[in-house]
C-alpha cells in the first residue's frame, strides 16, 4: 500500500480540498455518501495493481465502448493512466452487425472479465447470457444491460438524473405553461430510457405545466442530432427548453444557433468533457448532469476482478452532481483539450 496525497484525491474524486480535508480528519458535517467517495479512492490509489504504473501483475479486463467522442475520451484516458491490461474497444456509432463479432471474439476467453457499455439488444443479451453461463464476467458499465446479460451494472442512477433535469427545467420556467421538448439517443440504451422515464413522469408528478410537446431521435450523432432538433423546433417554436438524455450535444447546439434560440431556451444535457465544457463556458448549455468518469471506470475495474460473493450487489451507483459554466468540477478540467 502506498501513500495517498490530497491532491490526488480531488483529483479522483472531484470533490474539494476542504470536503477532503474534513474527511480525512473527522470534522463533522460530511454526508456518508461522501465519505464512501474519499475512503474508496484512497483504497483505489493505494493498491498497486489499481495504481497510476503498470504492473504486468495486473488482473487483464477487457473494455467495450459505444459511447460519445468526449466521454469516451476521458475513460480512455484514465485507461492509459491507471496502466490497465486488456483491450479498450471504442465502437463509437458502431452497428449491430460490427458489435457482435467483437463481443463473439472476446467472449471467447471466459476468465477475462469483459465491462461493456453497449445497446441492450436481444442478440447481445444472447451472447453474453451464454458467455456467463461459461464462467464469464460481465460489467455493464454507464448503460445497464438485461439483468441475465451481466454480473453487476456501475454507473449512476439515470432514472433519477431524468428527475433531476426535470426538476431543473420546471423550477427555472415557473408556474406557467410552457411546451419542453426531448432529445433522445436509442432507447436501446438503458440510460437514456431510464433517464426519459424520469424526465416525463417527475414533469407530470410535479410540474403539470410544463408540457413534454416534442421529441428529435439524434442517436449520439451530432449530425443526426442537429437536423432532428432543426426540425423540432420548426414544428415546436415556442419551446422553452430542451433536455438531451444522451450525446450529439455539438449538433444541437448548432441548431439553437442557426434557428437563433441560442441563449432564449434553457437546455440541459449530460457529462462534462471536452464536448459540452466549451458550450458550458460560452453559455450554450446552461446545465450538465454529470459523474466523474474516472471514479467510474476505476470501480468497474474493481468490480469486474473482484471474486462474486455470492449474487453480491446487483447495482454500484455512483454520485452525480450538476454543474454550470461557474462551478464546472476539477474532474472535468483535463479534457478541455478536444478528442483528436
Amino acid at each position: 500500500m502506498r501513500r495517498v496525497s490530497i491532491a490526488e484525491i480531488m483529483r479522483e474524486s472531484g470533490l474539494s480540498r476542504a470536503t477532503v480535508d474534513r474527511v480525512l480528519n473527522n470534522r463533522g458535517n460530511v454526508h456518508p455518501r461522501t465519505r464512501t467517495v474519499v475512503e474508496e479512492t484512497i483504497r483505489r490509489l493505494s493498491t498497486p495493481e489499481l495504481a497510476s504504473s503498470p504492473d504486468e501483475k495486473a488482473p487483464a479486463v477487457d473494455m467495450v465502448l459505444r459511447l460519445g467522442r468526449g466521454m469516451t475520451e476521458q475513460l480512455r484516458t484514465t485507461w492509459d493512466r491507471i496502466g490497465a491490461v486488456g483491450q479498450f474497444r471504442d465502437m463509437y456509432q458502431a452497428q449491430e452487425a460490427d458489435l457482435l463479432p467483437v463481443i463473439q471474439e472476446l467472449c471467447q476467453n471466459p476468465d477475462r472479465p469483459l465491462i461493456m457499455a453497449v445497446k441492450n439488444t436481444d442478440r447481445l443479451v444472447a451472447r453474453l447470457r451464454e458467455a456467463r453461463a461459461r464462467g464469464k464476467r460481465v460489467v455493464a458499465f454507464i448503460s445497464d444491460l438485461a439483468p441475465e446479460a451481466r454480473d453487476v451494472f456501475v454507473g449512476i442512477d439515470n432514472r433519477a438524473a431524468g428527475q433531476t433535469a426535470a426538476f431543473l427545467i420546471g423550477r427555472a420556467l415557473g408556474d406557467r405553461p410552457t411546451p419542453v421538448g426531448v432529445v433522445l439517443g436509442d432507447p436501446a440504451f438503458r440510460c437514456h430510457e431510464d433517464r426519459e422515464i424520469g424526465f416525463r413522469t417527475a414533469l407530470r408528478a410535479h410540474f403539470p405545466k410544463v408540457v413534454l410537446s416534442g421529441e428529435a431521435l439524434g442517436e449520439d450523432n451530432p449530425g443526426l442530432t442537429r437536423d432532428a432538433v432543426t426540425r423540432l423546433l420548426k414544428e415546436q417554436p415556442a419551446l422553452g427548453a430542451i433536455y438531451n438524455v444522451g450525446g450529439g450535444n455539438q449538433g444541437l447546439v448548432e441548431a439553437l444557433m442557426s434557428a437563433g434560440r441560442a441563449h432564449d431556451l434553457l437546455l440541459v444535457g449530460h457529462e462534462t468533457n471536452s464536448i459540452t465544457l466549451p458550450l458550458l463556458r460560452e453559455g450554450h448549455m446552461d446545465f450538465a448532469i454529470a459523474q466523474n468518469p474516472a471514479a467510474l471506470l476505476s470501480d468497474a475495474l474493481q468490480r469486474a476482478v473482484a471474486e462474486p460473493e455470492g449474487r453480491g450487489r446487483d447495482s454500484v451507483l455512483l454520485d452525480f452532481g450538476v454543474f454550470t459554466r461557474f462551478n464546472i468540477p476539477a474532474f472535468a478540467q483535463a479534457a478541455a483539450t478536444p478528442p483528436p
